[in-house]
């Protein structure tokens, strides 16, 4: 989210670096419900009196962190000074869903914060690339000292959902499904039930004319959550994507159908207009439904670690939150579905169909992938279950060699 009250630019490096300091944040923003209001409360409703301007901020932050006690947060604890990045934007993003105690994936967002904490220099290129390749056997040499700000901040950011992608699927998943690439599967790209591709004239071809030659973000995300729900029923993938809504047991109640309603919006008739939103996820796999004063004690302490956090400046008091796979197979989605709006609005706005491919993406998971699979034991690794082909397939890139 790119504050416009903010003149802070003097190059086109350091407006990058900015916006790629702010994505996080933009994220997490859009997982709420009341994410245009506070967008435009934090950008065009913000006075210029720099005074009036740190009350309404802190206003803002105080309502988002605490349902408990308001004025937890005052307009002392804003600092507003012109060009002030977040610090650890990414390794927030990390604690806020208590993730943290993965210490690869921990030391990884350091990294990234450290090289989004100071202007783009060759080093830091250099270093971030070394460190790719001592610790995860990765090599790209698209990843290169002379390469743009802009190209050098995604790969940064890449490198991150891929290592999230690999890492929850290894805590989550690991020991009783084989992986696939989550990001890959939301990524929006050319639909591989639709296309192929000609060896002889190196080129792809559409199969299938009707419906959009593309993925959808949002209805790869729901599809993927029914089939998790499917397994943990079932105990075996679903062999078929329709009629899985009727096979599952949900776990809230939905008496009059209202759940089911919600699925088939979100994962068929207007897909492509409905950001999921974080909210709706935990509502979706039935977090509600937890002891009220446990959950109660959960979001107490969260806050508390919020308000600190708010306070001092420093990520370490950021705690309180339990690890939640949904939650970071959101974020995974949110960054792709992030793609997937602005590149509609492109479309709209060009009558044109504009789709943008990170292969680099599906190079670094397999690299992620392959550093936590060392861990597992090959016996059990032959025991494992295989993700439907439908996930699959749009999991993988459409072969070209």
């Amino acid at each position: 989210m790119l504050d416009e009250n903010i003149n802070l630019f003097g190059n086109e490096a350091e407006k990058q670096r900015y916006e790629y300091s702010m994505l996080p944040m933009q994220l997490l923003i859009k997982g709420i419900p009341e994410y245009k209001s506070l967008v435009k409360q934090l950008t065009k409703g913000l006075s210029k009196i720099p005074k009036k301007r740190q009350v309404q901020v802190a206003d803002i932050f105080d309502n988002l962190a605490t349902t408990q006690k308001k004025g937890s947060i005052n307009k002392e604890d804003i600092n507003l000074e012109k060009g002030k990045l977040i610090d650890n934007p990414y390794e927030t993003v990390l604690r806020m869903f208590g993730a943290e105690t993965a210490k690869k994936l921990l030391k990884h967002t350091k990294i990234m914060d450290t090289c989004l904490s100071e202007k783009l220099n060759t080093q830091l290129i250099i270093d971030f690339k070394n460190y790719l390749s001592d610790t995860f056997n990765y090599k790209d040499d698209a990843l290169h000292a002379d390469m743009p700000a802009d190209e050098f901040y995604l790969y940064l950011v890449l490198s991150f959902i891929a290592h999230l992608d690999a890492c929850i699927h290894y805590a989550a998943y690991s020991e009783a499904i084989a992986p696939i690439s989550l990001g890959w599967l939301f990524m929006p790209k050319l639909n591989p039930d639709k296309w192929y591709y000609d060896l002889t004239n190196k080129k792809y071809n559409l199969i299938k004319k009707n419906g959009s030659p593309f993925t959808c973000t949002s209805r790869s995300f729901i599809h993927l959550l029914l089939t998790v729900f499917y397994f943990q029923k079932h105990k075996k993938m679903p062999t078929s994507l329709y009629g899985i809504r009727k096979e599952i047991d949900w776990q809230v109640e939905d008496k009059e159908g209202i759940l089911d309603e919600f699925i088939y919006k979100k994962s068929e008739r207007d897909s492509k207009r409905n950001w999921i939103s974080l909210e709706e996820v935990y509502w979706l796999v039935g977090m509600e439904n937890s002891v009220k004063d446990d959950s109660n004690k959960i979001l107490v302490n969260y806050q508390k670690s919020f308000i600190n956090y708010i306070k001092t400046d420093n990520v370490n008091e950021l705690a309180g939150s339990p690890p939640s796979v949904e939650g970071i197979i959101w974020f995974i989605y949110a960054f792709f579905q992030n793609i997937y709006e602005r590149t509609h609005k492109l479309n709209r706005a060009t009558k044109e169909q504009n789709f943008f491919i990170y292969d680099e993406y599906y190079d670094l998971w397999r690299s992620f992938t392959s550093f936590y699979e060392q861990y597992i034991d090959e016996l059990d690794k032959n025991e494992r279950t295989e993700w439907p082909d439908y996930l699959k397939k749009q999991a993988t890139p459409i072969a070209t060699n």
